[in-house]
């Protein structure tokens, strides 16, 4: 079966993976808002300074010109309040409208109503100076470059009285009455006039300010990105590491089980054979099971490493082999085992970590044993090409099926055909990682019903 771990770990991934996603989504969507927000608030900010210019500029002109049409020094203007019976007035006496103070309104004051009534004197008889009132605002309004194109209006009810258009093809722009910002000021103190101003940004404007505006939002985009990949990274990271070392102290639990079969063995020949041969054969194999433990509870310390820890020494492979097979040739008494090393000269001595390299050719020997029925066949060749150990095992077993060849290495995988033999799926897993960290590679070709050969290369250091 696959590594109900490695699918763990994918779903962990696959849900931090969608978790960030999502993230990143709302990130964009709030930036959007936000990006729209202020693009509004830009829009009411504008639209409160040209009011409060335009409001200014146009009183102002309408003072200075009832100044001129009355001939007031604007030095030392004067007004003269005279108490007069309304009963006396003539009958072509005009009114211009009255000042209450029984209540209070907002803006409200003798000055406003005073300069709204010689407004209203002065637009009966003449009209604002749209030109001068132009000059007044380009001159003093700070945004005008930011401009494409205004108009000034003035209306006597619902008629036209005068008109100032400015910006290239500003009628044909302006005449989109859904574009841009529209400021009215009532004039005089009867409500038959006003002043209507419309004004149309540079199309640059918007994209200028929207641009700073996405690029700083697009910033804070890809540094949250930025952030959650360096996290997902770590996670991944330390996730492959505490996989990796787990299926290390997974292999070495799997490899305490040969000294104690051998151990299991040899109790079973105390009664028929010399027992202090065998009392100093079963010392050895406390010794080695100690030193395994030993060798698992170090590497449980080494969880910060990315991979196994590694002790390359001169290996002598021979040697080694044939301690291999004397265990198992008495764990697998009953079986009539041939086992045959062909390793040549160049091979002889190679340079990896012994507990670990044991480890690998115990596995590989066991399973060729295990798998291989009453008379196994078991034949170990190794040499050297272009500077590479290669070394092959073969076995003369049931062999395994093409479609499970591919996932042989997993761990805890077993072939169905392999249900009646025990194990648990961790040999060729650790075999394979082992290989990996001596910067090898280890294959298989195997044909159902005529055995198996897993070939091991790796480097030949010195």
């Amino acid at each position: 079966m696959v590594d109900n771990r490695s699918s763990s770990i994918a779903v962990m991934k696959k849900r931090f993976a969608i978790s960030t996603l999502l993230v990143l989504l709302l990130l964009v969507v709030s930036q959007i808002i936000w990006i729209r927000q202020v693009a509004e608030r830009d829009k009411s900010r504008f639209r409160e300074e040209v009011n409060a210019s335009i409001n200014d500029i146009v009183k102002y002109q309408a003072t200075k010109q009832t100044y001129e049409l009355f001939e007031i020094d604007p030095e030392s203007p004067s007004i003269t309040i005279t108490a007069v019976n309304p009963d006396s007035l003539s009958a072509n006496a005009k009114s211009y409208g009255s000042y209450e103070t029984e209540s209070y309104e907002e803006n409200t004051s003798i000055a406003n109503f005073l300069e709204a009534a010689m407004t209203e004197m002065l637009l009966e008889e003449n009209t604002l100076d749209l030109n001068r009132i132009d000059s007044l605002f380009r001159n003093n309004f700070l945004h005008t470059s930011e401009l494409s194109a205004y108009s000034f209006i003035t209306k006597e009810k619902d008629t036209t009285t005068d008109s100032l258009y400015f910006g290239i093809n500003a009628m044909q722009q302006l005449n989109d009455t859904t574009k841009g910002v529209y400021i009215t000021v009532p004039l005089g103190t009867s409500g038959t006039y006003r002043f209507v101003s419309h004004f149309i940004f540079k199309p640059a404007t918007d994209t200028r300010r929207m641009t700073i505006l996405v690029i700083i939002s697009g910033v804070a985009v890809v540094a949250v990105a930025l952030i959650f990949f360096v996290l997902l990274v770590q996670l991944q990271r330390q996730m492959h590491r505490l996989y990796s070392q787990e299926k290390r102290v997974r292999g070495i639990i799997h490899d305490l089980k040969s000294p104690l079969s051998y151990i299991f063995s040899m109790l079973g020949f105390f009664e028929m054979e010399d027992k202090n041969n065998l009392l100093a054969e079963g010392k050895s194999r406390v010794k080695q099971l100690s030193d395994n433990i030993e060798r698992m509870l170090s590497e449980v310390k080494l969880n910060e490493k990315k991979s196994a820890a590694l002790q390359r020494e001169p290996y002598d492979l021979a040697q080694h082999c044939r301690e291999i097979s004397h265990d198992l040739e008495m764990i697998y008494k009953e079986k009539d085992i041939t086992m045959t090393f062909t390793i040549a000269r160049e091979a002889q001595v190679i340079y990896v970590d012994p507990f670990y390299f044991d480890s690998c050719l115990r596995n590989l020997l066991d399973n060729a044993i295990k798998y291989s029925g009453d008379a196994p066949v078991i034949t170990l060749t190794a040499g050297k090409e272009k500077n590479r150990i290669l070394i092959r095992v073969a076995d003369n077993g049931m062999g395994i099926p093409k479609k499970d060849q591919r996932r042989i290495f997993t761990s805890f995988f077993r072939s169905p055909r392999q249900s009646s033999v025990k194990g648990h799926g961790i040999g060729l897993s650790s075999a394979k990682q082992i290989v990996k960290a001596h910067g090898g590679n280890i294959g298989l070709k195997s044909e159902e019903g005529k055995g198996t050969v897993f070939t091991i290369s790796i480097p030949d250091k010195q």
